[in-house]
């Protein structure tokens, strides 16, 4: 609210000897306008549609096990990531070597997502998988809502940054399961506003990157990207050719070395870690040096387009291509630059596809602003919104799933069977395991059931077991020598895997223990030899 002249409005209320309570009326009412306005209306939109389908999705998975793998929100490494979380807050010291496993035991090893493991630690030991299950819903919520704060910095225009927001969102749903990496996502997003926001003469929007960074490196290693386009930001505004649709903007000298200050200072708080500088260069030994892990894990694999989701990323690519050709779009360098990477990134990793919803957003919204009208605040309808947006909160506190239906949920996707086995029957010696269930092996059996191998594939491929563990599963020839290797006395796998089925069938080899889900063999004891003296 602008008050033009403060004593023209104080000298009645002394006059009167009444306090200034019209004064009051207006902040609150005015305040109560931006709490209950359409753009907030549309934001709250964007949270219960994203918290109702994960809510839908866990009741669906706890009625029925045949969709857990689909809908789970708990994945195998949620639990790893669990554990090192409560590690840390129980020592206050951050590991430096495995002690989870015995075919890696000892092996130098970093808990690189540190910070967001402590979260999601500190959220299982306050609320159990409810606790969880609300860590998870936050930061799916935050990172809908800056995707629509991107749009809409980019567009000017809250119905058409919500139009595309909405767009990209099944692009986004695949990929809300509880890991660190959704912070970093959460970090990447603070970063693309502040940078648009600055590019758009906003200057004070840049400062917030160095806390940014310096919580960034210590939860995901998505940073790397952050620091990838603070550079692309940078060197674009150096740039003076105009080539097509493409259109300079050079930077101002003070715009210049405001950005160098700021990505000096974000470099220095990178560096503030428990680990020294060793967590800046991780993801380049990850890019590097992991060329397995990026083979066989189908995060890092390209998305398969002969799938629904593969078919929508292609048809969203091909909307933003026709709409660039019908309204003769003409970008910035970092704007193209962005987009480009966005693509590439998207059609060569699966992971990378969450990065190109978010910059698509961005280019969408640009567009429907075309054709969309703007928001006018005076024919926001107030009392309308507040009830609509009590009715989505209302909706999302009943489908919040019991921690029944929570436990049913980790029933119908981990072998929870085997493992209430394996607690009243310890296996007599190593035992070889699913690598998704590792981390929930690590979780529930604790320091005393070691694991073969878990989701820190880093570790493994490091250590040379990462290749040993896909020739064992794939039934390879060598699959009997590799089992004596390690000394195995016991599987924990799937009921149809070619292992288990070779297991069954192998007169060295007894089930123990199996259901639905999972099975366990345990290695026959060879009879002693004769004595013949």
């Amino acid at each position: 609210m602008t008050v033009e002249n403060p004593k023209s409005v104080a000298q009645p209320a002394a006059q009167s000897g009444a306090q200034p309570n019209h004064q009051e009326r207006p902040l609150a009412n005015s305040l109560l306008r931006r709490i209950f306005s359409f753009p907030v209306l549309m934001g709250a939109l964007l949270v219960g549609v994203t918290a109702g389908n994960l809510f839908l999705g866990l009741k669906a998975a706890a009625s029925n096990s045949q969709q857990s793998a689909r809908y789970c929100i708990f994945e195998g490494d949620t639990w790893w990531h669990v554990s090192v979380g409560e590690q840390i807050l129980r020592t206050h010291t951050w590991p430096t070597a495995d002690s989870y496993s015995f075919t890696a035991s000892g092996e130098p090893w970093i808990a690189d997502e540190w910070l967001g493991e402590v979260a999601m630690a500190w959220s299982d030991l306050k609320g159990g998988l409810a606790g969880l299950t609300l860590l998870l819903v936050g930061f799916a919520a935050a990172i809908v809502l800056l995707i629509y704060e991107y749009a809409y910095v980019k567009s000017r225009n809250p119905k058409a940054a919500f139009a595309a927001c909405a767009a990209v969102l099944p692009l986004l749903i695949i990929f809300f399961n509880l890991r660190p990496q959704l912070l970093g996502y959460i970090f990447l997003l603070i970063t693309l506003i502040s940078l648009e926001s600055f590019r758009q003469g906003r200057l004070k929007k840049l400062w917030f990157l160095p806390v940014v960074f310096l919580f960034w490196v210590n939860t995901h290693g998505t940073f790397a990207l952050g620091f990838a386009i603070m550079a692309l930001y940078g060197l674009s505004g150096m740039v003076k050719a105009e080539i097509g649709g493409l259109r300079p903007q050079l930077w101002t000298s003070g715009e210049r070395h405001h950005l160098e200050i700021v990505t000096l200072l974000s470099v220095l708080a990178a560096m503030i870690t428990p680990y020294g500088t060793r967590l800046l260069v991780f993801p380049l030994r990850m890019a590097l040096f992991q060329p397995l892990t990026m083979a066989s894990f189908q995060e890092w694999k390209p998305p398969g387009f002969d799938g629904s989701f593969g078919k929508y990323f292609l048809l969203v690519l091909l909307f933003i291509l026709v709409l660039h050709l019908l309204n003769r779009m003409e970008y910035r360098l970092e704007e193209a630059g962005l987009l480009l990477v966005a693509v590439y990134g998207a059609c060569v990793h699966t992971r990378l596809l969450v990065f190109f919803a978010m910059i698509a957003a961005g280019v969408l919204a640009q567009v429907f602003a075309r054709y969309l009208p703007r928001f006018d605040p005076a024919k926001d309808k107030v009392f309308l919104n507040a009830a609509l947006i009590s009715l989505i909160a209302f909706g999302c506190i009943k489908l919040f799933p019991s921690r029944a239906e929570l436990r049913q949920v980790i029933a119908h996707g981990f072998p929870a069977g085997a493992v209430a086995y394996l607690r009243e029957h310890p296996p007599a010696g190593p035992m070889f395991d699913k690598e998704f269930w590792g981390g929930y092996l690590i979780r529930e059996l604790g320091p005393r059931q070691k694991v073969f191998i878990d989701g820190r594939a880093d570790l493994y491929e490091d250590a040379g077991v990462l290749a040993d563990y896909l020739n064992i599963l794939d039934l390879a020839p060598k699959t009997p020598f590799l089992l004596r290797k390690y000394h195995i006395e016991s599987c924990l796998l799937e009921p149809h895997t070619p292992l288990a089925v070779f297991l069954g069938h192998s007169p060295g080899w007894t089930r123990v223990y199996s259901d639905a889900l999972s099975v366990i063999f345990v290695r026959r004891k060879e009879p002693p030899l004769n004595d013949h003296r």
